[in-house]
């Protein structure tokens, strides 16, 4: 059983994250946190039952006398390389919130010393292991919607005024990497490329701030060119989401159908195969290779963390590799560069 340490037990941790160590006893169990408030320290460590002396104010005091294996990175983008790089210093196994970093310089840094060290690295890429998704990926492979040509993926929000702003919240803040392409598109970036089957090479991309007074992006349009040729789009903004719009879905469309993905519907995964002019919801239990859901795990959090612990457990690779968020993290990069320049980048890995 691994003995887990949080670095930073807010929201995501108390809303998502939880669940998985409710559910995952027989993998793990957290033993100790730490984070600067002082009310996530109550309210995490209550939830998870971690005693008071365990609960830390600073990661580092956490990572030198807590009696763990195993770290669990849910801080703000801009503090994900230190805290990591510090966990790999410490021997501790790893396993972080997206993005790995905010810079690809970040990236290399936390690769180098996970290297060094010797120690797992894993990125939550959480998306990929909801149910509808992995259905979606096995619709995909049995080959009956033929190839993948185009792709799109969409997340529409609609942030309040009153706590989009940089004082209220991190992800509204540059410095603190922040805004719409890094926190939402991220999560489209990954999902559109995994179902096309081809990495993004090429991206065109405008980023604005349209509404909020933020010095980051709330709005991120983004046209995708995929290794073999394939187009894909992704767009995220944080203030328009339409009535009866449910925020985020997936669309890919082969040569003979295609399948969909709406989250948080009740009928989340559907297909349309051949001249039929309607999507047919599918179970994705129904197909192979789809791994039982834990209940209630509707982000995909929970399976993730299953994913990362059964691999640590078992000494396979991780479910998703530094490499691989590191090549997220670059199209991200492309794109804020094809924003500012009005030209299309390169990927860079």
């Amino acid at each position: 059983m691994r003995r887990v340490g949080l670095i930073g037990c807010g929201g995501i941790v108390q809303r998502t994250h939880a669940l998985g160590y409710q559910a995952l006893q027989d993998l793990a169990q957290v033993v100790a946190l730490a984070d600067i408030s002082e009310a996530n320290r109550a309210r995490a460590g209550a939830q998870l039952g971690v005693p008071e002396a365990q609960r830390y104010r600073d990661y580092r005091d956490l990572l030198a006398r807590a009696p763990i294996d195993t770290v669990v990175i849910a801080t703000p983008h801009a503090l994900h390389a230190e805290h990591a790089i510090a966990a790999a210093e410490a021997g501790k196994a790893i396993i972080s919130e997206k993005p790995m970093a905010v810079t690809l310089e970040e990236a290399d840094a936390i690769l180098a010393a996970v290297e060094r060290h010797h120690v797992f690295y894993a990125t939550i890429h959480n998306f990929l292991f909801t149910s509808a998704i992995q259905g979606a990926a096995a619709l995909l492979h049995e080959g009956a919607l033929g190839t993948p040509i185009l792709g799109h993926g969409e997340m529409l929000g609609n942030k309040p005024s009153e706590t989009t702003t940089m004082e209220r919240d991190w992800r509204a803040s540059r410095a603190m990497g922040g805004g719409a392409l890094i926190d939402s598109s991220y999560h489209e970036l990954y999902t559109v490329e995994r179902l096309m089957g081809s990495p993004v090479r090429c991206v065109q991309a405008r980023l604005a701030t349209l509404k909020f007074p933020i010095d980051a992006d709330d709005t991120a349009v983004l046209l995708l060119e995929h290794a073999n040729g394939q187009l894909s789009t992704v767009t995220a903004a944080w203030h328009s989401r339409a009535p009866a719009h449910r925020g985020r879905w997936v669309w890919i469309n082969g040569t003979q159908g295609a399948v969909r993905v709406v989250y948080n519907d009740e009928a989340p995964l559907a297909q349309s195969s051949g001249a039929a002019s309607r999507w047919e919801p599918v179970a994705p239990h129904t197909l192979p290779g789809v791994e039982e859901p834990i209940a209630g795990d509707s982000t995909g959090h929970a399976a993730f963390l299953r994913a990362a612990l059964q691999a640590l457990e078992h000494g396979h690779p991780p479910p998703v590799s530094g490499v691989q968020a590191r090549h997220n993290l670059a199209i991200i990069e492309a794109a804020r560069q094809a924003s500012l320049e009005r030209r299309a980048i390169e990927v860079e890995d």
